[in-house]
Parts: structure tokens; sequence; C-alpha cells
């Protein structure tokens, strides 16, 4: 019998994964991630939450609201501070406060600058952190109006903060001894910016040693987006989205081919990074066991001897054996069916993407080829909390007198480690409760530079208050409702990275290989199918040691023809080698 999507075992108790958790601690401790999930699933009702692995998204959405609430604290203390004593006739009051914080927002600026000036930061191509809010940005900024190899161009700009810092300060004085009470008065307001800051940091700790030990992390009532998402998240439909049109492609934009069978983007969102795949699929006649000399009309089925989900239900039984094992030696499978949708499809018929699939839709589904809808089996087996998710996605059709199957493989690997800090030691506790207080009053003038960004979070409350909790049931004109980001995927580590864990992983996708080809043979052979050629091409795959890792493909030292020769230098060659053994 098909079983349907379902969350995992932990989630669905209410126990969080360490996944769960880790992701509920980086919406506190990286703002960027935070804005992701704010900006892109809890007020994008317009697209579909892709499906999570090993973690629940609720309390990811729940805890980002938290951590941007404290934060919005922060800063509108500091504008307030500004605001509220000007329009209410105190001026010398909020000139004394805005020259004290931008001392504060000099002084990081001065050693923002001798950081840069005293080393300059290697180039990345692809630089994770953007904006001028960083020390990456202020380099930018300074190399932009004062190069790097000017030197006395960087000593005038340090002359400029320094009068600059001695202007503010000699007017705050000068303010102070003219208005004797209006500075008594700012004092007060500073004092409640420096307590502000201490019980916003205190807060924020003690937020992130509740995500650590907390039974749950789930809110007891759900509101209407997050039930929207939960629902999406468990779905057994994906709406993915396709890659632009060539004709919609800029002028000038790299056509960089990837030598894949998906193309250089993965249709399987959330899944991970792919990792492993058929490529071509494996295609089997179905022919009966006999001489080869025979002719074929006499060999092949013309009916095929079973539909596509008998086989699909038969490979689920035989991958649900896993979980049967002893605890030391049990590979933990979860074995749903998941439909993937294009997104295009979708706008054009509703139908492809219903509320619910009942057991006659997803076998009408498996066993009608070309149709757009897709199915596959999948196959997940997390490790460490879930902190790894390796996917096997097999996909089955009948088609031609022929049998079709194709596989992909996806993994997710590990968050950063200041998601994982909190668990670490001296990181946790009342100590580091004191500690973190004390820290985010350290770092007030980022917080003075960043100031601004609380423009953001009022128009992301007013989208949460105005836009309906789900905008994907009903059709839009000229919106499409794929699922655009995973942010499990936007936390993972990318699969190059990965180290010692790459082997484990790579053995459990090969197990799960390995079992699905040996029952698919013991289905075909009960079946009365000849597997000569499946055997064949199995024994290929399983021996098989190149691994796609999603990357593109370049062919060095090629030759092509008799007597055809190719010249490489002594480093070509033991780069090559090197590369060879590798795969």
């Amino acid at each position: 019998m098909i079983t349907f999507h379902a969350p995992p075992t932990k989630e669905a108790v209410g126990e969080p994964t360490a996944a769960t958790r880790h992701l509920c601690t980086g919406v506190y401790v990286d703002e960027r991630f935070r804005d992701l999930v704010i900006d892109k699933v809890c007020t994008a009702p317009h697209r579909r939450v892709a499906p999570s692995y090993g973690f629940d998204i609720v309390p990811v959405m729940h805890h980002a609201w938290r951590a941007a609430t404290l934060t919005a604290l922060l800063r509108m203390t500091l504008v307030g501070a500004v605001i509220i004593p000007a329009l209410t006739g105190a001026l010398p009051t909020a000139i004394l406060i805005i020259c004290g914080l931008a001392l504060l927002l000099l002084f990081r600026l001065a050693i923002l600058f001798r950081n840069v000036d005293r080393e300059l930061i290697p180039r990345r191509k692809k630089p994770k952190r953007r904006g001028l809010g960083t020390a990456r940005g202020h380099e930018r900024l300074f190399r932009l109006f004062f190069p790097q190899r000017y030197p006395e161009k960087t000593r005038f700009l340090s002359k400029r903060i320094g009068v600059a810092a001695f202007s503010l300060t000699l007017t705050g004085l000068t303010v102070a001894l003219v208005h004797p009470d209006r500075a008594t008065t700012a004092l007060h307001v500073a004092a409640g910016i420096a307590l502000m800051c201490l019980g916003v940091g205190a807060t924020r700790q003690v937020m992130l040693n509740h995500i650590m030990r907390a039974p749950t992390l789930r809110p007891g009532r759900l509101s209407g987006r997050q039930r929207a998402a939960d629902i999406q998240q468990h779905h057994v439909c994906a709406v993915y989205r396709r890659p632009r049109h060539r004709e919609d492609e800029e002028e000038g934009e790299d056509d960089l081919t990837m030598f894949t069978l998906f193309g250089d983007e993965s249709p399987f969102v959330g899944a991970g990074e792919l990792v492993y795949q058929w490529n071509p699929p494996m295609n089997i006649q179905l022919l009966r066991p006999a001489d080869d000399k025979t002719p074929l009309h006499e060999r092949e089925h013309p009916v095929p001897p079973f539909q596509a989900h008998e086989l699909i239900e038969y490979l689920r039984k035989a991958v649900q054996l896993l979980n049967t094992d002893s605890q030391d030696v049990r590979l933990p499978a979860q074995v749903r069916d998941r439909v993937y949708v294009a997104e295009t499809d979708v706008a054009m018929d509703r139908s492809l993407l219903p509320q619910k699939f009942d057991e006659a839709d997803l076998r009408a589904i498996i066993n009608t080829s070309g149709t757009r809808q897709h199915h596959f089996l999948e196959v997940t087996t997390p490790t460490e909390g879930s902190e790894f998710v390796a996917t096997v996605l097999l996909h089955v059709s009948l088609q031609g007198r022929t049998l079709i199957i194709s596989t992909a493989a996806c993994v997710l690997a590990h968050t950063p480690r200041s998601f994982q800090r909190t668990e670490e030691f001296g990181h946790h506790g009342i100590i580091a409760v004191a500690l973190a207080a004390f820290r985010e009053l350290v770092t007030l003038p980022v917080e003075i530079e960043r100031s601004w960004r609380i423009v953001r979070y009022i128009y992301a409350l007013g989208k949460a208050a105005v836009l309906p909790r789900d905008l994907t049931s009903v059709p839009i004109r000229n919106v499409l409702t794929g699922s655009r980001v995973s942010v499990r995927e936007s936390s993972s580590q990318t699969w190059s990275k990965v180290q010692l864990e790459k082997s484990d992983i790579l053995g459990r996708l090969k197990t799960i290989e390995r079992r699905l080809l040996h029952a698919a043979d013991d289905f075909l052979c009960a079946k009365g199918v000849d597997t000569s050629a499946f055997n064949d091409m199995a024994l290929k795959i399983i021996n098989s040691g190149i691994f796609n890792l999603g990357d593109n493909n370049t062919f060095n030292g090629n030759a092509v023809g008799d007597a055809a020769q190719v010249s490489v230098s002594a480093n070509q060659s033991a780069v090559f080698n090197n590369s060879g053994n590798e795969g």
C-alpha cells in the first residue's frame, strides 16, 4: 500500500532534531539568515515552501520573528532616543545623544579602517557577506575614495576622522555647558540605551539556551502562515522552478553547460546538492528468458507483465526492511512518495497541484508515462541529528515495452559553526548570558550603523499583516508559485567541502542503491523478465567509481583518431593522475 509523505518520526512526536535547533539558533546569530527566513518564507505567501528534510520550518519561522523583534527593539530605542527629544522640544538633549552615537560610530570606522590599512583582506570570487556593514564592505568603500596605493590619502582620511571626532566632542561639551539640565537628561537616555543593550543581549542568550534544551520548539498555537507552511513542507507534491529559457537570458551571459542529466540547476528543491545520478537512465527491454537467437517478437512481452506501481511497492518494502535491523547496525531509511511538477505547468493547469493525493492518484501518476507530474520513490537517511541528510530519488516508468529506471542522490551537509556554537563549552548557561549582555553593549556601534534597517522590519511586519496566509492555492496572473529557496539548503555546507563524513554518506548511498538494484532484479525474475542485460548494467553501476559531484566536468588531454597523441607537461600529467585517482 502506498504511504504518503509524513514528517520524520522525531518531528511528529514533537522532539526537534539537531538541524532544527541549529536553524533556530541561526536566526539569532546571523542577521542575513534571519532576513532570508522572514523575506522568503514568513512574508512570501505566493511561493510554495520547499520540502523539509530533517528539520521543521515552523519553529524556525517562529524564532525568526522573535529574533527580529529583539533587534528591532534595540534599534527603535536608538532611533527613538534621537527623535523623541527633538519632537518634544528638548533639542539640546537630541544634539548630545547624536554626538555620542556619532562618536561611537566614528570609533568603529577608525578601527575598521586601521585593520584594512594594516592588512588587506584576500579577495574571494564569491564573498558570502556583502554590503557596507562588514569589514569587507568598508574596505571597498575606502578603496573607492582613497586607494591603498596612495598612503597620503590614507593618512588624510585618518585626519578627517580625527577632526570629525574632535568637532563632535567640542559640540557636545559646549551644549552640555550651556544646558546642564539637558546634559543630565542625555545621560539618563544613554543609561537607558546601555540597559536596553544589556537586556537584549541577555534575552537573546536565554533564548539560545532554551533552544538547546527545550523538548519542543513549536509554538503552542500556530499562526495562519505557519499552518500553511507546515502543510506545504510535508506535502507530497513539490513545485520546482525551471531554468530560464535561452531567449529570456541576458546578452553576454555565460552559458556554462553542465554535463548532468538535470542541467545546472537541480529540480529537487530542498533535498540539497545533487551529488550522484545515473546518466543515462537504465533501460531494460521486457524480454522473456530465452536463447539470444530467438526473434525479438517471440521474446518480448507485448503487454508488460506488471505495472510500474507494483515495482515501486516492492522496492519500498525492500528498503523499509533496513529499519528492522538491530540498533548497532541499523541504517535508518525513511521511504516516501514525492511528486515533482514544474511551476509553469501548474500555472496552466491547477489540477496538477491538488490539496491531497490519495492512493489512486499516486498510482495513476506512477503508471502513466510522459505525464507532467514526475513521481519519485524517495529514500532519506539522516545522520548526526539530521545535520547530514542523504536522499536517493528513484523514478520508474514503462514505455515502449521497456522498463526505464533513473536515480539521483542529493545531500544536505552540516550547518555553519556559528549555528552550533551554543552547544560548545562556555557558550551556554548563566555565565554565557552575562557575557552575551556585555558583548551586545560592546557591539553597540554596529547597531548604530544598522539602525536604518528598522525600515525593513516595519515593511516585513506590514506585509505579514496585510498579505493572506497562502496565495498558492489559487492562480494569480503573472505569478509563479514554485519554491525559490530552501533555508536548509542556503545554510548547508557545499559538498566539495565535506571531509570525513563524505565516505560515510557515499557508503549509505551505495548501500541503498545496491539494495534497490537487487530488489528490482528479484521482482523482474518473479515476473518472467530476462534480467541478463539488467544485471550487466547493474554491475557497472555498482562497481562504478565515478561520482558526478555537480561541478563542471573538464576533459583535458584528449585525443581522437588513429595514432592520435597529446603532449602534456609533467605537472599537467601529475594533476591528471591525481584527479583520476580522486574520482
